[in-house]
Protein backbone atom coordinates (compact mmCIF):
# COMPACT_ATOMS: atom_id res chain seq x y z
CA UNK A 1 0.00 0.00 0.00
CA UNK A 2 2.95 2.35 0.71
CA UNK A 3 4.01 1.89 -2.94
CA UNK A 4 1.00 3.72 -4.33
CA UNK A 5 1.71 7.07 -2.59
CA UNK A 6 5.34 6.84 -3.72
CA UNK A 7 4.27 6.31 -7.34
CA UNK A 8 1.81 9.16 -7.15
CA UNK A 9 4.40 11.43 -5.63
CA UNK A 10 6.90 10.56 -8.37
CA UNK A 11 4.30 11.22 -11.06
CA UNK A 12 3.35 14.50 -9.47
CA UNK A 13 6.95 15.60 -9.27
CA UNK A 14 7.40 14.64 -12.94
CA UNK A 15 4.43 16.74 -14.00
CA UNK A 16 5.67 19.68 -11.94
CA UNK A 17 9.15 19.37 -13.46
CA UNK A 18 7.75 19.11 -17.01
CA UNK A 19 5.50 22.12 -16.56
CA UNK A 20 8.32 24.10 -15.00
CA UNK A 21 10.80 23.13 -17.70
CA UNK A 22 8.30 23.95 -20.44
CA UNK A 23 7.46 27.31 -18.96
CA UNK A 24 11.12 28.08 -18.42
CA UNK A 25 12.02 26.99 -21.97
CA UNK A 26 9.21 29.06 -23.45
CA UNK A 27 10.33 32.01 -21.39
CA UNK A 28 13.89 31.62 -22.63
CA UNK A 29 12.70 31.24 -26.22
CA UNK A 30 10.46 34.31 -25.99
CA UNK A 31 13.25 36.30 -24.41
CA UNK A 32 15.73 35.31 -27.13
CA UNK A 33 13.15 36.08 -29.81
CA UNK A 34 12.51 39.54 -28.40
CA UNK A 35 16.14 40.50 -27.99
CA UNK A 36 17.27 38.97 -31.30
CA UNK A 37 14.47 40.75 -33.19
CA UNK A 38 15.42 44.06 -31.61
CA UNK A 39 19.08 43.58 -32.46
CA UNK A 40 18.49 42.58 -36.08
CA UNK A 41 15.96 45.38 -36.65
CA UNK A 42 18.69 47.92 -35.96
CA UNK A 43 21.02 46.55 -38.65
CA UNK A 44 18.59 45.22 -41.27
CA UNK A 45 14.79 45.49 -40.95
CA UNK A 46 14.30 43.19 -43.97
CA UNK A 47 15.60 40.16 -42.09
CA UNK A 48 13.09 37.81 -40.47
CA UNK A 49 13.94 35.26 -37.81
CA UNK A 50 12.42 32.26 -36.11
CA UNK A 51 13.55 30.81 -32.75
CA UNK A 52 13.43 27.18 -31.67
CA UNK A 53 14.55 27.02 -28.06
CA UNK A 54 17.89 28.78 -28.20
CA UNK A 55 18.50 28.23 -31.94
CA UNK A 56 17.78 31.08 -34.39
CA UNK A 57 17.11 30.81 -38.14
CA UNK A 58 17.46 33.95 -40.33
CA UNK A 59 15.50 34.41 -43.56
CA UNK A 60 14.77 37.18 -46.04
CA UNK A 61 16.70 39.30 -48.53
CA UNK A 62 19.85 41.36 -48.01
CA UNK A 63 21.79 43.66 -50.29
CA UNK A 64 25.22 42.04 -50.10
CA UNK A 65 27.35 39.22 -48.72
CA UNK A 66 28.62 41.68 -46.15
CA UNK A 67 25.05 42.33 -44.94
CA UNK A 68 24.41 38.60 -44.75
CA UNK A 69 27.51 38.06 -42.60
CA UNK A 70 26.71 41.08 -40.42
CA UNK A 71 23.17 39.86 -39.76
CA UNK A 72 24.40 36.44 -38.61
CA UNK A 73 27.09 37.96 -36.43
CA UNK A 74 24.53 40.27 -34.84
CA UNK A 75 22.29 37.36 -33.83
CA UNK A 76 25.23 35.26 -32.66
CA UNK A 77 26.20 38.08 -30.30
CA UNK A 78 22.82 38.02 -28.54
CA UNK A 79 23.20 36.50 -25.07
CA UNK A 80 21.54 33.10 -24.78
CA UNK A 81 21.62 32.20 -28.50
CA UNK A 82 23.17 28.77 -28.87
CA UNK A 83 23.41 28.63 -32.67
CA UNK A 84 22.16 30.54 -35.70
CA UNK A 85 21.43 29.39 -39.23
CA UNK A 86 21.39 31.81 -42.16
CA UNK A 87 18.82 31.28 -44.90
CA UNK A 88 19.34 34.82 -46.18
CA UNK A 89 19.38 35.40 -49.96
CA UNK A 90 21.03 38.21 -51.87
CA UNK A 91 18.84 40.79 -53.56
CA UNK A 92 19.08 41.36 -57.30
CA UNK A 93 20.37 44.62 -58.69
CA UNK A 94 17.91 47.52 -58.76
CA UNK A 95 17.19 48.01 -62.47
CA UNK A 96 13.80 49.49 -63.38
CA UNK A 97 12.94 50.30 -67.00
CA UNK A 98 9.87 51.69 -68.72
CA UNK A 99 8.85 52.77 -72.21
CA UNK A 100 5.96 54.98 -73.27
CA UNK A 101 4.26 55.78 -76.56
CA UNK A 102 1.12 57.89 -76.83
CA UNK A 103 -0.49 55.29 -79.08
CA UNK A 104 0.62 52.15 -77.23
CA UNK A 105 0.75 53.22 -73.58
CA UNK A 106 3.37 52.40 -70.96
CA UNK A 107 5.29 49.17 -70.50
CA UNK A 108 7.37 48.50 -67.40
CA UNK A 109 9.92 45.84 -66.49
CA UNK A 110 13.04 45.07 -64.49
CA UNK A 111 13.57 44.89 -60.75
CA UNK A 112 12.76 47.28 -57.87
CA UNK A 113 13.10 46.89 -54.13
CA UNK A 114 9.56 46.67 -52.71
CA UNK A 115 5.92 46.18 -53.61
CA UNK A 116 5.25 49.48 -51.87
CA UNK A 117 7.54 51.35 -54.28
CA UNK A 118 5.77 49.86 -57.27
CA UNK A 119 2.35 50.56 -55.79
CA UNK A 120 3.31 54.18 -55.06
CA UNK A 121 4.37 54.66 -58.69
CA UNK A 122 1.11 53.21 -60.04
CA UNK A 123 -0.92 55.46 -57.77
CA UNK A 124 1.03 58.48 -58.99
CA UNK A 125 0.25 57.77 -62.67
CA UNK A 126 -3.37 56.66 -62.19
CA UNK A 127 -5.47 56.14 -64.34
CA UNK A 128 -2.65 54.88 -66.56
CA UNK A 129 -2.35 51.10 -66.22
CA UNK A 130 1.15 50.05 -67.32
CA UNK A 131 1.72 46.66 -68.93
CA UNK A 132 4.58 44.35 -67.98
CA UNK A 133 5.95 42.66 -64.89
CA UNK A 134 8.40 44.05 -62.34
CA UNK A 135 10.21 41.91 -59.77
CA UNK A 136 10.46 43.30 -56.23
CA UNK A 137 13.67 41.55 -55.17
CA UNK A 138 16.04 44.41 -55.95
CA UNK A 139 18.55 46.01 -53.61
CA UNK A 140 17.31 48.85 -51.44
CA UNK A 141 17.41 52.28 -53.04
CA UNK A 142 16.91 55.48 -51.07
CA UNK A 143 13.52 57.10 -51.76
CA UNK A 144 12.71 54.39 -54.26
CA UNK A 145 8.91 55.08 -54.32
CA UNK A 146 9.48 58.77 -54.95
CA UNK A 147 12.07 58.08 -57.66
CA UNK A 148 9.73 55.72 -59.51
CA UNK A 149 6.77 58.10 -59.30
CA UNK A 150 8.87 61.06 -60.47
CA UNK A 151 10.34 59.15 -63.41
CA UNK A 152 7.06 57.60 -64.55
CA UNK A 153 5.31 60.95 -64.39
CA UNK A 154 8.00 62.60 -66.51
CA UNK A 155 7.90 59.74 -69.01
CA UNK A 156 4.15 60.14 -69.51
CA UNK A 157 4.66 63.78 -70.51
CA UNK A 158 6.63 62.62 -73.56
CA UNK A 159 5.11 61.60 -76.89
CA UNK A 160 7.42 58.63 -76.71
CA UNK A 161 10.42 57.74 -74.62
CA UNK A 162 12.10 55.44 -72.17
CA UNK A 163 13.08 55.59 -68.52
CA UNK A 164 15.82 53.69 -66.70
CA UNK A 165 16.54 53.83 -62.97
CA UNK A 166 19.34 51.75 -61.50
CA UNK A 167 21.68 52.06 -58.52
CA UNK A 168 23.80 54.69 -60.27
CA UNK A 169 21.72 56.59 -62.83
CA UNK A 170 18.31 58.13 -63.48
CA UNK A 171 17.98 58.28 -67.28
CA UNK A 172 15.11 59.76 -69.29
CA UNK A 173 15.16 59.74 -73.09
CA UNK A 174 12.45 60.64 -75.53
CA UNK A 175 10.53 63.15 -77.58
CA UNK A 176 8.39 66.00 -76.26
CA UNK A 177 5.58 67.64 -78.20
CA UNK A 178 7.18 71.09 -78.04
CA UNK A 179 9.91 73.15 -76.38
CA UNK A 180 7.59 74.23 -73.56
CA UNK A 181 6.89 70.64 -72.46
CA UNK A 182 10.56 69.74 -72.78
CA UNK A 183 11.53 72.68 -70.55
CA UNK A 184 8.84 71.79 -68.00
CA UNK A 185 10.10 68.20 -67.70
CA UNK A 186 13.75 69.22 -67.40
CA UNK A 187 13.02 71.97 -64.85
CA UNK A 188 10.88 69.65 -62.72
CA UNK A 189 13.59 67.00 -62.63
CA UNK A 190 16.21 69.59 -61.75
CA UNK A 191 14.02 70.89 -58.92
CA UNK A 192 13.57 67.34 -57.60
CA UNK A 193 17.30 66.63 -57.35
CA UNK A 194 16.82 65.81 -53.68
CA UNK A 195 14.61 62.88 -54.71
CA UNK A 196 16.97 61.75 -57.47
CA UNK A 197 20.15 61.89 -55.35
CA UNK A 198 22.56 60.16 -55.14
CA UNK A 199 21.88 59.00 -58.69
CA UNK A 200 23.30 60.73 -61.74
CA UNK A 201 20.53 62.50 -63.67
CA UNK A 202 20.75 62.09 -67.45
CA UNK A 203 18.10 63.54 -69.78
CA UNK A 204 18.06 63.40 -73.54
CA UNK A 205 14.80 64.93 -74.73
CA UNK A 206 14.16 66.10 -78.27
CA UNK A 207 11.23 68.07 -79.64
CA UNK A 208 8.82 66.43 -82.06
CA UNK A 209 9.50 68.89 -84.86
CA UNK A 210 13.25 68.34 -84.62
CA UNK A 211 15.38 65.32 -85.46
CA UNK A 212 15.82 63.15 -82.37
CA UNK A 213 19.18 62.27 -80.88
CA UNK A 214 18.52 58.59 -81.53
CA UNK A 215 17.86 59.42 -85.18
CA UNK A 216 21.04 61.47 -85.45
CA UNK A 217 23.05 58.65 -83.89
CA UNK A 218 21.68 56.10 -86.33
CA UNK A 219 22.35 58.42 -89.27
CA UNK A 220 25.97 58.65 -88.19
CA UNK A 221 26.23 54.88 -88.00
CA UNK A 222 25.01 54.35 -91.60
CA UNK A 223 26.82 57.26 -93.23
CA UNK A 224 29.36 54.93 -94.89
CA UNK A 225 26.91 52.07 -95.43
CA UNK A 226 24.83 53.21 -98.37
CA UNK A 227 25.86 50.65 -101.00
CA UNK A 228 25.24 46.93 -101.45
CA UNK A 229 27.10 45.09 -104.22
CA UNK A 230 25.88 41.97 -106.04
CA UNK A 231 27.41 38.99 -107.76
CA UNK A 232 27.11 38.62 -111.55
CA UNK A 233 23.49 38.06 -112.66
CA UNK A 234 22.37 37.82 -108.99
CA UNK A 235 19.69 39.53 -106.93
CA UNK A 236 20.63 37.84 -103.67
CA UNK A 237 21.76 40.06 -100.78
CA UNK A 238 24.90 38.36 -99.48
CA UNK A 239 25.56 37.81 -95.78
CA UNK A 240 28.39 40.34 -95.97
CA UNK A 241 25.80 43.13 -96.31
CA UNK A 242 23.27 42.02 -93.71
CA UNK A 243 24.71 44.53 -91.23
CA UNK A 244 23.89 47.28 -93.75
CA UNK A 245 20.34 45.95 -93.97
CA UNK A 246 19.98 45.76 -90.18
CA UNK A 247 21.37 49.25 -89.61
CA UNK A 248 18.94 50.78 -92.09
CA UNK A 249 16.06 48.93 -90.45
CA UNK A 250 17.13 50.36 -87.08
CA UNK A 251 17.43 53.78 -88.73
CA UNK A 252 13.76 53.71 -89.70
CA UNK A 253 12.86 52.64 -86.18
CA UNK A 254 14.60 55.73 -84.79
CA UNK A 255 13.65 58.20 -87.53
CA UNK A 256 10.31 59.23 -89.06
CA UNK A 257 11.52 59.33 -92.67
CA UNK A 258 11.73 56.85 -95.52
CA UNK A 259 14.39 55.02 -97.52
CA UNK A 260 15.04 55.35 -101.21
CA UNK A 261 16.42 52.09 -102.62
CA UNK A 262 18.01 52.61 -106.05
CA UNK A 263 19.22 49.57 -107.96
CA UNK A 264 21.64 49.23 -110.90
CA UNK A 265 23.28 46.67 -113.17
CA UNK A 266 26.38 46.42 -115.33
CA UNK A 267 26.15 46.34 -119.13
CA UNK A 268 26.40 42.58 -119.57
CA UNK A 269 23.15 41.32 -121.09
CA UNK A 270 20.40 43.26 -122.82
CA UNK A 271 19.10 46.61 -121.62
CA UNK A 272 15.66 45.19 -120.79
CA UNK A 273 17.15 42.25 -118.93
CA UNK A 274 19.37 44.53 -116.85
CA UNK A 275 16.43 46.78 -116.02
CA UNK A 276 14.49 43.75 -114.76
CA UNK A 277 17.56 42.50 -112.87
CA UNK A 278 17.93 45.85 -111.11
CA UNK A 279 14.25 45.71 -110.11
CA UNK A 280 14.81 42.33 -108.52
CA UNK A 281 17.84 43.69 -106.66
CA UNK A 282 15.88 46.66 -105.34
CA UNK A 283 13.06 44.38 -104.24
CA UNK A 284 15.48 41.99 -102.51
CA UNK A 285 17.03 44.80 -100.48
CA UNK A 286 13.64 46.31 -99.61
CA UNK A 287 12.29 42.92 -98.53
CA UNK A 288 15.36 42.28 -96.37
CA UNK A 289 14.91 45.60 -94.57
CA UNK A 290 11.15 45.12 -94.19
CA UNK A 291 11.66 41.62 -92.78
CA UNK A 292 13.14 43.26 -89.67
CA UNK A 293 9.86 44.91 -88.79
CA UNK A 294 9.82 47.95 -91.08
CA UNK A 295 6.71 48.66 -93.15
CA UNK A 296 7.14 48.39 -96.93
CA UNK A 297 5.35 51.73 -97.26
CA UNK A 298 8.44 53.41 -95.80
CA UNK A 299 10.71 52.04 -98.52
CA UNK A 300 10.59 53.40 -102.07
CA UNK A 301 12.38 51.39 -104.75
CA UNK A 302 13.74 52.63 -108.08
CA UNK A 303 15.50 50.61 -110.78
CA UNK A 304 17.81 52.07 -113.43
CA UNK A 305 19.26 49.00 -115.08
CA UNK A 306 22.57 49.76 -116.78
CA UNK A 307 21.89 53.46 -117.38
CA UNK A 308 23.78 54.92 -114.43
CA UNK A 309 27.21 53.33 -114.12
CA UNK A 310 29.67 54.68 -111.55
CA UNK A 311 32.64 52.83 -113.03
CA UNK A 312 33.81 51.60 -116.41
CA UNK A 313 32.22 48.47 -117.83
CA UNK A 314 35.49 47.55 -119.52
CA UNK A 315 36.98 45.41 -116.74
CA UNK A 316 35.66 42.72 -114.45
CA UNK A 317 36.66 44.67 -111.35
CA UNK A 318 34.99 47.91 -112.49
CA UNK A 319 31.75 46.11 -113.35
CA UNK A 320 31.48 45.05 -109.72
CA UNK A 321 30.67 48.62 -108.67
CA UNK A 322 27.89 48.91 -111.25
CA UNK A 323 26.09 45.86 -109.85
CA UNK A 324 24.85 47.83 -106.87
CA UNK A 325 21.98 49.12 -104.79
CA UNK A 326 22.27 52.54 -103.18
CA UNK A 327 20.23 53.33 -100.07
CA UNK A 328 19.35 56.92 -99.25
CA UNK A 329 17.49 58.12 -96.16
CA UNK A 330 15.03 61.04 -96.46
CA UNK A 331 14.07 62.60 -93.11
CA UNK A 332 11.16 64.82 -94.21
CA UNK A 333 8.42 62.57 -95.52
CA UNK A 334 6.29 65.44 -96.76
CA UNK A 335 7.42 68.28 -99.07
CA UNK A 336 11.08 67.29 -99.42
CA UNK A 337 10.36 63.68 -100.24
CA UNK A 338 7.59 64.42 -102.71
CA UNK A 339 9.80 66.91 -104.53
CA UNK A 340 12.70 64.47 -104.58
CA UNK A 341 10.47 61.61 -105.71
CA UNK A 342 9.06 63.63 -108.60
CA UNK A 343 12.57 64.63 -109.64
CA UNK A 344 13.71 61.02 -109.70
CA UNK A 345 10.65 59.79 -111.58
CA UNK A 346 10.95 62.60 -114.13
CA UNK A 347 14.62 61.88 -114.76
CA UNK A 348 13.93 58.17 -115.03
CA UNK A 349 11.14 58.75 -117.56
CA UNK A 350 13.33 61.04 -119.65
CA UNK A 351 15.87 58.25 -120.06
Amino acid sequence: MRLIPAVLLTALLGVVYWVGATLFTDRIQNDITERSSAAIAEVNPDVDLSVDGRDVTLSGLVNSERDRTHAKQTVDSVWGVRASKSMLELRDGYDFNATHNVSQGMTIGGTVDTDQALSHMKQAIDPVVPAGTVATTGRRLAMSPEKLALGAGALLMLNQGDLKINEEQFILNGQAEDDQIKAAIENNLANQQGVIDPLELITNIDVANNMTQACRSMLQSVVDQDTILFEIDSAVVSDAYMNVVSNHAHLLEACPGILLVEAHADQDGSENYNLELSKRRATAVADSIASQGVGHERIQIFSYGETRPVASNESTNDKTYNRRVNIQYVHDTNTNFLTLQQTIISSQSAE
